[in-house]
């Protein structure tokens, strides 16, 4: 009992059972239909049956005797063939009373036999006299009248039984028991449905009571997130200033700005200086996911020159290219167009992706940078000939401190914010990620910023090629 309880409790076994007991009532339903269908039809069949052939009978009677009449008084619509027929079908009516299996609820009457089996005597008795009757033969046709007559009470009283006396009350009584059993499905079909709404009951508690334990844990969750977004905030920002002092002095005594020193220490100075510049930028990066996540990121977007911001981050990152053995390759194609944007993530934008693949491209490769426009915006994209990122983990490379190759990413500095800075950035301005990717051949990665975000220049003031523009952009978006 137990496990049967504890069954109970999984949400499938309770759907299960819901289904179940639905489909048991709507079939003690249909029992219940066709239970009363056919007490219904049976008794409606059997009470039209039996007083058909009683009335029948005395109906016949009824034709037979005035058929008589109408030929001893010498009526012409009727002669000696019309009044043998009449007293044939008469006759005609008894074996169906007598011996069908349609009319045994009459023969159970009591005294239905009797009276139909005296009512036969009657007939073969009269026979000869009907055979030999003439309209002047007025003793014959009294004597069959009279014969006839006699029986005529006890032919109706059985008809009245038919209608409503011992067999009406019989086939009534039957009819109720056959209701009965029909109510006995109704009472299953209750405690069906009870149970039914029971389990409907217990699955609408435990649902309310799980979505109840779902809203509390996402907002414990989203909670959590926000407490971890801003103690990374917080980290950060307290984390710079000493990095900043341990940047400052280190720089300072590599340049021997107060006298010089042995050579050792201004090795040590000058890694000091490189360690502190790279852990600053892993908590730039930090803080900038920690703002995104806190919705606290915002853009602080001017109208500028992607071309220059371009060769700008590419001049910052031509040296780690080249010490790496590497290949740098940049295609403008933006000409005179201008972009409304974030400068500032943008160059973040294009730092990000071109490290990463200098990053993860082997000597002797390529990176390609292509910067240009078309019907869709404004596409940013950099192409490598490095590693690649397998298929079945190309789909998680924009979740923070996700690394596509553990084995291979151990090697390089970085702590996976890359990729999911790009794809944070892009959703700010509304521009969408593409990733392109195939193990030991390489990857592609392309931003494609809206088109409402490119200003062209203004024709009517080439000295202001961002002015106009940058309204005429403004206000699209605006209306985008």
């Amino acid at each position: 009992m137990r496990k049967v309880i504890s069954a109970l409790g999984r949400p499938p076994a309770r759907i299960a059972g819901i289904l179940a007991l639905a489909a048991l009532f709507l079939s003690l339903l249909t029992l219940q239909q066709d239970e009363l269908r056919r007490e219904r039809e049976r008794y409606h069949y059997l009470l039209t049956t039996n007083n058909w052939a009683t009335s029948q009978l005395e109906f016949e009677l009824e034709r037979f005797l005035g058929a008589l009449d109408r030929y001893a008084f010498g009526m012409p619509d009727v002669d000696r063939d019309a009044v043998t027929l009449r007293f044939e079908i008469l006759w005609s009516r008894l074996p169906v009373l007598l011996g069908s299996e349609e009319t045994a609820e009459l023969r159970s009457i009591a005294g239905a036999v009797a009276v139909l089996d005296g009512f036969l005597a009657t007939l073969m008795a009269i026979e000869p006299d009907v055979l030999a009757l003439t309209r002047t033969d007025r003793e014959r046709h009294d004597r069959i009248r009279s014969a006839l007559t006699a029986r005529r009470d006890d032919i109706r009283t059985l008809s009245m039984q038919v209608y409503n006396g011992e067999h009406f009350q019989t086939l009534a009584e039957r009819t109720r028991q056959g209701y009965r059993q029909a109510e006995t499905y109704q009472w299953a079909m209750l405690a069906v449905v009870a149970v039914l709404v029971a389990f409907l009951g217990i699955e609408i508690l435990h649902g309310a009571r799980r979505a109840r334990r779902e809203a509390a844990a996402r907002r414990a969750a989203e909670a959590a997130s926000l407490a971890k977004s801003t103690f990374l905030a917080a980290m950060s920002h307290e984390l710079r200033t000493p990095l900043n002092a341990i940047m400052g002095f280190s720089e300072i005594q590599a340049r021997q700005v107060f006298g010089p020193m042995p050579e050792r220490y201004r090795g040590y100075a000058a890694d000091i200086h490189a360690s502190a510049d790279h852990l600053l930028s892993v908590l730039n990066d930090i803080l900038d996911m920690a703002r995104m996540d806190a919705l606290r990121l915002t853009l602080n977007e001017q109208v500028f020159d992607p071309s220059e911001a371009l060769r700008t981050a590419v001049r910052m990152i031509e040296a780690a290219a080249e010490a790496a053995g590497l290949r740098l390759v940049v295609d403008d194609r933006v000409g005179d167009a201008r972009l409304l944007a974030d400068q500032r993530l943008f160059r973040q934008i294009i730092l990000n992706l071109v490290s990463n693949s200098v990053k993860f491209t082997p000597a002797g490769g390529t990176v390609w940078v292509a910067l240009e426009t078309g019907g869709e915006g404004l596409t940013l994209s950099v192409r490598d000939t490095g590693v690649g990122i397998p298929p079945t983990t190309l789909h998680r490379v924009t979740e923070p401190f996700f690394q596509a190759d553990q084995s291979y990413a151990r090697r390089h500095q970085g702590i996976g914010l890359g990729l999911s800075l790009v794809n944070g950035f892009a959703e700010l301005h509304g521009a969408a990620l593409e990733i392109d990717s195939a193990p030991g051949i390489g990857t592609r990665v392309a931003v494609v910023f809206p088109a409402v975000r490119i200003v062209l220049p203004d024709p009517a003031d080439p000295a202001d090629p961002a002015g106009a523009g940058a309204a005429r952009a403004s206000n699209a978006r605006d209306r985008g």
